[in-house]
């Protein structure tokens, strides 16, 4: 299906879906907290369920469009979200509301699989690289723009409105899809039943490159998790600047990770995109040195904290795209069952890594450019190891 390419914006779009929804609502926990009558912890696992429901989706959702098709089940996960926000936007209680979030975050998260496997059948691994590059920029502006667009709405017409604004997101969204989009999963369909969905997985798991080219993503998507899980507490608490402050700050990170990504579309068609993540990873490695040495020395700013995460992450803009155009070129006919399995192991990795994050920074703050050190050098050898065998 080379011949026929869909416009790369309307990937991007369906596959910033999900990070836009999981963030939209962070700013309207407090609020949802007094509607509801219950904790603050309570109100986020409306948060956290959307992100259990994310990893357990990419498992389903890569080998279905593989025995089906791209565009029916990219559908079918639209319709699955739009139910999801439905209930969300009347629900009466915080039990309805998780329930909602779970089911939202299931059919968006089709988006998030669906956009880089259809990629991967319409191009080549150098293009697709490059395609996947300006894909992953949009996956990291939604969630920058979205805490303050969900405080607007939230200030403005009250926490309801955020699930009618992904209402009408969602709709536009399928008659795109439905007008626009052809399907692109037409040769090696793969019978999508349970055993051949196990099977799928099996294969993977089979493939050295593909486990060890997966646990270079992770590392590289967990250090993200691990510096977003303890942030709040350095710069909020032990810096003392506002949530406010703290927000805009964040974005510089978001902003980082794009310009890494914008590197990635530009050059990776003629440098080759594993040229560049062999490059990229040793930033990684720098970048979490630098803070263990600025950590260490006592030196503690909000300048010098960003600044060492921004080399961190403009180094991973440039890994995530490369490695998971590489992923789902290893077996092409299981394109669809790589960047599921894949992603779900992602997700499943960096939430251990936040949270581990977090109980450790409760006995030292000196634990969080550790654990980041101990991710860049995991990525980068795992990445090496899977050229070697490659090589070989």
């Amino acid at each position: 299906m080379k011949n026929y390419q869909p416009s790369i914006w309307s990937l991007a779009a369906v596959t910033g879906l999900a990070p836009l929804t999981l963030n939209l609502i962070v700013p309207s926990l407090p609020a949802l907290s007094e509607h509801f009558d219950i904790t603050y912890s309570s109100a986020q696992f409306a948060v956290s369920s959307f992100i259990i429901s994310m990893a357990i989706g990419q498992i389903f959702i890569g080998p279905l469009s593989d025995a089906y098709g791209r565009r029916s089940i990219l559908m079918l996960g639209i319709i699955i979200f739009l139910i999801g926000t439905t209930i969300c936007s009347i629900a009466t209680s915080s039990e309805l509301l998780i329930i909602g979030r779970f089911i939202q975050a299931f059919g968006g998260v089709a988006g998030v699989v669906l956009g880089r496997a259809i990629i991967r059948d319409v191009y080549s691994r150098e293009k697709a690289a490059s395609a996947l590059g300006y894909v992953t920029t949009v996956m990291v502006i939604a969630p920058m723009i979205a805490p303050p667009l969900g405080g607007i709405l939230q200030d403005l017409f009250g926490w309801r409105s955020i699930f009618y604004l992904m209402m009408i997101v969602g709709i536009i969204l399928f008659l795109n899809i439905f007008y626009n989009l052809q399907e692109t999963k037409i040769e090696d369909r793969i019978q999508g039943d349970i055993r051949s969905l196990l099977n799928s997985f099996v294969q993977l798991l089979k493939l050295p490159q593909f486990i060890l080219y997966t646990i270079t993503m992770s590392c590289a998507n967990s250090m993200f998790f691990t510096f977003l899980g303890v942030a709040p507490l350095l710069v909020i608490q032990k810096l003392e600047y506002s949530p406010t402050q703290y927000g805009f700050t964040f974005m510089v990170i978001s902003f980082a990770f794009m310009s890494g990504s914008f590197t990635t579309a530009r050059l990776s068609e003629r440098i080759g995109s594993l040229r560049m993540i062999g490059y990229a990873v040793f930033g990684t490695i720098i970048g979490s040195v630098l803070m263990l040495i600025i950590f260490l020395s006592g030196i503690i700013n909000i300048y010098i904290i960003f600044g060492t995460m921004m080399i961190i992450t403009y180094s991973n803009g440039i890994v995530m795209p490369n490695i998971i155009a590489n992923i789902v070129s290893i077996r092409p006919q299981l394109a669809g069952a790589a960047s599921g399995l894949s992603g779900c192991i992602q997700y499943s990795i960096a939430g251990i890594s936040s949270y581990v994050a977090a109980v450790l920074a409760g006995i030292g703050l000196i634990f969080m450019p550790i654990q980041l050190i101990l991710l860049a050098l995991i990525g980068t050898i795992t990445f090496y190891l899977a050229e070697a065998i490659k090589s070989n």
